[in-house]
């Protein structure tokens, strides 16, 4: 009856042909007859999964979780995912299966139906390091996805009785572009360095992307930037629903899951073909909750299953799951690229006819570009034998520096090989270099400008030469760029007035969402923001994300400070993992231009989870977001800084999950007692009211004992705009006026520098 009973269900809900429906009765009979236990439909963590290896941790796929970021962060994309399954079930009653099944007796003397260009973009390391595979690697890979997409593996000759008679030729084929997007000739493989290859997610792939349109765009990198507690992302897919990230549709991989890493390697990784999957459209069986939603992945060919704790025993486990005695016995389809289970890659070797027509209903539907006439001409797929002529192209540790810099070079050969190198550094030392990696250039020249220089790289290739020229590629800073000023403030104020002096937000990993929040702020008007990150839940190495001060002529200064004012806040990571933030906070200093980096020193110079937070000890939920509510949870960092010619400052925060960052009131000076809570201010009570001001302002203040006081007027600059008060003042309260009109000041900010002795401070006023 429990049969019957789901049979029934399944008919009212998909339309069946008589024979479709008696062979499915049938292959229910086979399964019944396995006497199986019944199956577990209840899903009810986070889909995370692919196929996977038998090791310590499964080998997981970070495609739905992904999707779930996407919905989170434009609404509208659900919507578009629930309108693709309502088409799709509506497409679905007009399929007839038996269409589908006649080209599995064709296999290799039929055409494909849809022939789909392939761009690779290999992010590496370096040229020689494991991350830059090799185009055999990706060769094999491509000719795997073949064979997974025609059911032309070897190792279906495993495949359980059971599953024969629904494995289907998708008539998918694969092929790498041997045209870019400009139309130049292409190996369909681009190449590209980067130090943040590690952190591999959608922000690393814009450094490198083809036309979504065109292409399916696969990215292969060091690490999937996104950590679980039951296994490691090998790899993650963008659906095809929804257009408003066309700039990272397609597919991110580990190298070590791409492919064959060894020649000698006769075990292929089915990653790659779990991933291809998602991208045309296809769901894991266990998704959503399987004991209450019939629908389960849309296909009525994938029995459900459970799937708790991501990739189970495999190859061929007799312990199947049950939901109740009312449904079913069904086997686990082990062997579906779209389940994971334990097997070495020896169980994974099929789609079935359901996936075959929801695959070729969303190429028809919202992949439609990609397999024209037209598209194969645009990519020159229909030449596979096209040789395209070799392209050097170098890379460096540092593009801007100092007088004196040096600069390291290397280099990629795309579409071929070199025999030999020649390397012309204009205005470097030594100015040529025979070698592939000619190593450290020095740069040395003293002027007040900035002044660039052209790199050229020529190599021979098939006993021909061919020049790359990169115009203007070193920039050597100029000493005008040196700023020389009592005090330099990037506080937002104004949404690009740090910007044009010089302060520059940078991102390990491209994804600085750096911010202007008005309203928030440590002691005036705004403050930058950097969201947190539901995506990148507590990665174990963290990304850094930085503020960069501009340089600083220091020499000559009496105490120097560099300051700053920050708030955030533990959390804890979003289900399941339920970690905590481990957020660090770190400031250096560099007297070369930010060639290199030391730790600053003393309170402040670094805070280390959980002692980062300005809140206490309290963790929230990672879903709040934090807003620091007054001033008490903010923090002032003060420290000391070197009495030098040309120094740059650095804030790094360390992000490992933590929430909102709030940076404010950033300042050097060159002398020790600038800043707004000094306790020199204090002592006199210094203020200043109305500030902000239109016209006039009244600055006020107290002494003990009589003393040279001298009042100035600094703008954003650090010149000196006029002296209000220079004279010996006698004990008692005083009031001086500014008026702006009598200094010529114009709407903005400015400082009001006060010296008293041999001490000073500076307090910030606003004309509007």
């Amino acid at each position: 009856m429990g049969a019957k009973k789901k049979l029934i269900i399944l008919s009212n809900h998909f339309y069946f042909t008589i024979d479709i429906l008696i062979n499915f009765i049938i292959l229910l009979t086979k399964l019944l007859v396995l006497n199986m236990k019944k199956l577990i439909y209840t899903f009810t963590m986070l889909a995370f999964g692919l196929h996977s290896i038998a090791q310590q941790k499964s080998t997981l796929c970070g495609t739905d979780e992904h999707n779930k970021f996407l919905q989170s962060t434009n609404p509208q994309l659900k919507i578009e995912e629930e309108n693709f399954n309502k088409n799709w079930k509506n497409y679905l009653q007009t399929v007839n299966l038996n269409d589908l099944k006649k080209a599995n007796k064709l296999g290799k003397t039929s055409a494909p139906k849809y022939i789909i260009p392939v761009v690779v973009h290999v992010i590496h390391s370096g040229t020689t390091s494991s991350t830059n595979i090799s185009d055999a690697q990706i060769n094999s890979e491509i000719d795997f996805l073949n064979k997974s997409f025609r059911n032309l593996n070897s190792d279906s000759v495993n495949r359980r009785e059971i599953f024969k008679d629904i494995a289907a030729d998708c008539e998918i084929e694969f092929r790498l572009a041997k045209k870019d997007p400009q139309g130049n000739c292409s190996k369909g493989i681009v190449r590209v360095y980067s130090p943040n290859t590690n952190l591999g997610d959608d922000i690393l792939k814009r450094i490198s992307v083809w036309d979504s349109r065109s292409y399916l765009n696969i990215w292969i990198v060091e690490r999937i930037l996104k950590e679980v507690s039951n296994g490691i992302v090998a790899g993650y897919a963008q659906f095809p629903f929804g257009s408003s990230s066309a700039s990272t549709d397609g597919v991110m991989l580990d190298y070590k899951y791409f492919g064959q890493l060894t020649p000698s390697d006769n075990i292929f990784n089915t990653t790659t073909t779990h991933e291809i999957g998602h991208w045309l459209g296809l769901y894991h069986p266990f998704q959503g909750d399987s004991c209450n939603n019939t629908d389960n992945d849309g296909l009525s060919d994938t029995p459900p299953t459970y799937n708790p704790d991501g990739a189970r025993n495999g190859p061929f486990s007799a312990t199947l799951n049950t939901c109740g005695t009312d449904n079913p016995d069904l086997v686990d389809q082990q062997e579906n690229y779209m389940d994971y289970f334990n097997c070495k890659d020896k169980c994974q070797n099929m789609f079935t006819y359901q996936q075959k027509a929801r695959m070729h209903y969303c190429i028809e539907n919202y992949r439609r570009e990609i397999f024209s006439v037209e598209n194969r001409v645009k990519t020159g797929i229909d030449n596979p034998t096209v040789t395209c002529e070799a392209i050097p192209s170098i890379y460096s540790n540092n593009k801007n520096i100092c007088f004196d810099g040096l600069v390291t070079f290397n280099q990629n050969v795309y579409n071929g090989t070199a025999t030999a190198y020649n390397w012309t550094f204009n205005g470097g030392t030594p100015s040529t270099s025979t070698l592939a990696t000619p190593g450290a250039i020095k740069y040395n020249t003293n002027i007040e400008n900035d002044s660039s220089y052209d790199v050229k790289l020529s190599i021979t290739t098939n006993g021909k030469q061919i020049d790359s020229t990169y115009k203007n590629y070193v920039t050597v800073l100029g000493s005008k760029k040196v700023v020389k000023a009592e005090i330099n403030y990037a506080d937002w104020q104004y949404a690009n007035d740090w910007y044009d002096k010089g302060w520059r937000f940078e991102s390990e990993n491209g994804r600085a969402k750096w911010t202007r929040i008005a309203g928030i702020s440590y002691n005036g008007i705004a403050s930058m923001k950097l969201e947190d990150d539901p995506f990148n839940s507590v990665p174990s190495s963290g990304i850094e994300q930085s503020l960069i001060s501009p340089s600083f002529n220091l020499s000559g200064s009496i105490s120097p400070t560099f300051r700053f004012a920050y708030s955030t806040a533990l959390v804890t990571g979003p289900p399941p993992s339920n970690t905590k933030s481990t957020d660090d906070l770190r400031v250096y200093q560099s007297i070369n231009c930010g060639t290199t980096w030391t730790p600053m020193t003393g309170t402040g110079s670094a805070y280390t989870s959980p002692a980062i937070s300005t809140t206490g000890p309290t963790y929230l939920n990672w879903a709040t977001g934090f807003v620091p509510s007054d001033k008490s949870k903010w923090r002032e960092v003060s420290l000391a800084a070197p009495s030098v010619p040309n120094v740059r400052f650095k804030i790094t925060l360390l992000r490992k999950g933590g929430s909102n960052f709030y940076l404010d009131a950033v300042r050097v000076s060159s002398s020790g007692g600038v800043g707004i809570n000094d306790e020199l201010a204090k002592s006199i009570n210094f203020n200043v009211a109305p500030n902000p001001f239109n016209t006039t302002t009244e600055l006020s203040f107290e002494l003990n004992k009589s003393s040279e006081v001298n009042i100035s007027v600094i703008d954003i600059l650090g010149r000196n705009i006029g002296t209000l008060l220079k004279a010996n003042t006698n004990v008692g309260s005083h009031i001086v006026n500014l008026d702006r009109n009598a200094l010529g000041l114009n709407n903005g900010i400015y400082f009001v520098k006060v010296e008293i002795g041999n001490q000073s401070f500076v307090k910030k006023i606003m004309v509007n």
